[in-house]
This record gives structure tokens, C-alpha cells and sequence, in this order.
């Protein structure tokens, strides 16, 4: 059973050996003050993800809470319509069926918008509907997917780029090349940085080995021993560092789920 550790006022309490904690004992609606934003971070930085359960916030609050992490981006397929700096995801009914023909089932492992120049290191999502069964979210940390690289692989890849793609979004989003491994610009630890979503080829290497080498970490990445599979309920905050973290929405459900979603810019990739 996992220890409840209280840090300044808040109760920690860590959801996963792979990461993750459960934060309680704090009211975001009611205000933060500096104190709790440093110790917040510092669980960031610990932790990879955050779980904020009964979190009553307006869009408006959400992006207000998103700027203390600093400044927010814009997505290009999605905005609230009370503020362009929260993304509306959902709001439709979406059949999901495991069935040949019937719907193509969107979505995969990835880290939000790494087509970006400067990708999002904070990525926050605050459920407001949810369906009746299914629709949980899992999560790979992906320092722990560095580390259990094979030696071997670790050198291959040491310094190595690759090309992500956001021309799914758009014809005018924009490309970008990241190195496939990832320094933290906090705590200097290494993660895997590629995924299936927008990852599309390594640079300066054959298609064939790049086909191989991507192949190889894309399977190694979404490992169940880096993982924690969040099953939401209403006014959850779930708040991860993108830069160490990718994701995968489940779409195992035929109802409405809504979520508001953050994205926090962060710096170049190295």
C-alpha cells in the first residue's frame, strides 16, 4: 500500500511505481500561493505526472493555473470557445468499434505536439464528461524507457534526430527535427523522445534502418513496467511532463467525454 507523505499541506501519495502521485489538501478554484506552486513543480519534477482529483475550475481558471507553469500555446484543431488557450477535446459521440470497416479507431502513444519547434512540457487535462464505462488514459514514463535500453541501442541512437510531423493538423503546421534521445532541461536525465503519432523517420540514416530502428523503439517505449493507466472521474486535473512522458487515450467507449486541455510551451528540444 503506498505511503501518504504531507508536504507542505498537500498529501502525496504516488499512484504507480512507474510515476505518478495523487495530490490532495489543495483547492485550486480558492487560490495557490507561491509556496504551493514551488512544491508543485518539485513533485513535477519527481513524479512526471500529477493527479489533482475535485478540481471545480472555469476554462478561464484552468488557463489562468496553466501560466503559473509559463506562457501557454494554441493548438490548431481545437479551442475553447471561451479562450484560445484551452483545448475543447470531445463533445461528440464517438463510436469506437472493434470491427473491420465500421469506424477507424484515431489516437496512439505520443508526446503532445513534438512537430512543434518548442513542444509543450506541461500538458494538463481536466475531465468535464465522461462516459458511463471505459475512456481512461494511460501514461509511459520514458526516462525508465531510456534506461532499460540495451547499451548497444543507447549508443546508436546517442545522437541521432528525427523528423515529427503535425501536417495531420494542417497543411501550414509546422515540421520539426528533435534529437530521439531527450535531455531534460531541469533534472539532465535522458528520455526517449519519438512516437508513433509524429515521429515519421530518423535523419541520416536509410529508410530501411530508420523503419527498424523506429520499429524498435516505438515497442520498447510503450512497455507495461513504464506505464500508469488513469481511470478519470469528473473535475479530475491530470497535469504530466510531456517531456518525459508520452500518452495514449483508450477509445474504448460509445459515449460524450469532454475534457479541457492545457499545453504549456516549452523550450527546444536537446
Amino acid at each position: 500500500m503506498a505511503t501518504v507523505m504531507e508536504r507542505e499541506n498537500l498529501l502525496v501519495d504516488p499512484v504507480s511505481v512507474a510515476m505518478g502521485a495523487r495530490i490532495t489538501g489543495i483547492d485550486l478554484s480558492a487560490g495557490y500561493d507561491a509556496a504551493t506552486v514551488v512544491e508543485l513543480r518539485r513533485l513535477m519534477r519527481e513524479h512526471h505526472l500529477l493527479v489533482l482529483p475535485d478540481q471545480e475550475l472555469t476554462a478561464l481558471e484552468l488557463e489562468a493555473f496553466g501560466r503559473i507553469w509559463g506562457d501557454l500555446l494554441t493548438h490548431p484543431a481545437t479551442k475553447h470557445k471561451d479562450t484560445d488557450y484551452v483545448q475543447f477535446i470531445g463533445g461528440k459521440d464517438r463510436l469506437f468499434k472493434f470491427s473491420p470497416g465500421y469506424k477507424e479507431i484515431r489516437g496512439g502513444w505520443h508526446s503532445d505536439m513534438t512537430w512543434h519547434s518548442t513542444p509543450p512540457h506541461i500538458t494538463g487535462l481536466h475531465a468535464q464528461i465522461l462516459p458511463s464505462k471505459g475512456g481512461d488514459t494511460a501514461f509511459a514514463n520514458q526516462h525508465l524507457a531510456y534506461q532499460t535500453l540495451p547499451e548497444e541501442t543507447k549508443e546508436r541512437i546517442a545522437d541521432l534526430k528525427a523528423f515529427h510531423s503535425g501536417k495531420v493538423f494542417g497543411p501550414d503546421v509546422e515540421d520539426s527535427i528533435h534529437p530521439i534521445v531527450r535531455t531534460h532541461d531541469e533534472t539532465g536525465e535522458k528520455a526517449l523522445f519519438v512516437n508513433t503519432n509524429f515521429t515519421k523517420y530518423v535523419c541520416d540514416v536509410s529508410d530501411e534502418e530508420s523503419d527498424r530502428l523506429l520499429m524498435q523503439l516505438f515497442f520498447h517505449s510503450q512497455r507495461p513496467e513504464f506505464c500508469y493507466r488513469h481511470a478519470w472521474n469528473i473535475k479530475d486535473l491530470v497535469l504530466w511532463d510531456n517531456r518525459s512522458v508520452m500518452h495514449y487515450a483508450i477509445a474504448d467507449y460509445d459515449e460524450v467525454r469532454i475534457m479541457n486541455r492545457i499545453v504549456v510551451k516549452g523550450d527546444r528540444p536537446k
